[in-house]
């Protein structure tokens, strides 16, 4: 059999069309994603949930810091405590809202995020420093720790990974 018989058979087959007709197929499919809005709105989520994760990092800190920034009442300690109570809750509620956007893997980090929060925010309330209490010094010492090291190493690795899906590394 010689070569022009073999490229005869091959087109006459119908395999190249339904590659080509596949692919087009898959770059229509794309085409359409991408105009659809999607990705623009798949970016607002990815904007969104960074500066909630932001804003709740920063309470957080607020709250387990040993230096605390105030008077020091009870009113100061229950303040800090709602503020960081609401901003949690509000990071959660959109986090469970648009997780569809996100990839598996990601979601993976965000939920141990999630829990490494509500960990440290229940142990620092009714363990470390319940209001009425004496605080326990050494657990309020490791919690300040812990925020400060694999808190923010947990956050650092969703902004990587933010980062390498919008192309920015």
């Amino acid at each position: 059999m010689d070569l022009q018989t073999i490229v005869l058979s091959v087109f006459s087959s119908g395999l190249v069309a339904a590659v080509v007709t596949g692919w087009m197929n898959h770059r229509t499919q794309i085409r359409a994603i991408k105009e659809s809005g999607l990705y623009t709105k798949r970016g607002e989520v990815f904007d969104s949930l960074m500066e909630k994760m932001e804003s709740l990092k920063q309470s957080m800190s607020e709250l387990v810091s040993i230096f605390q920034q105030d008077d020091g009442s009870q009113d100061a300690e229950f303040e800090r405590r709602t503020k960081a109570s609401n901003l949690f809750n509000d990071f959660i509620r959109y986090y469970h809202a648009k997780k569809h956007y996100l990839p598996k893997n990601l979601c993976k980090n965000m939920d141990i995020l999630r829990d490494d929060y509500r960990k440290l925010f229940v142990d620092f309330v009714y363990e470390a420093h319940p209001i009425g209490e004496i605080p326990n010094a050494r657990l309020w010492d490791e919690l300040a720790e812990k925020m400060r090291t694999d808190l923010v190493l947990q956050e650092e690795k969703i902004a990587d990974e933010f980062r390498k899906m919008i192309g920015v590394k």
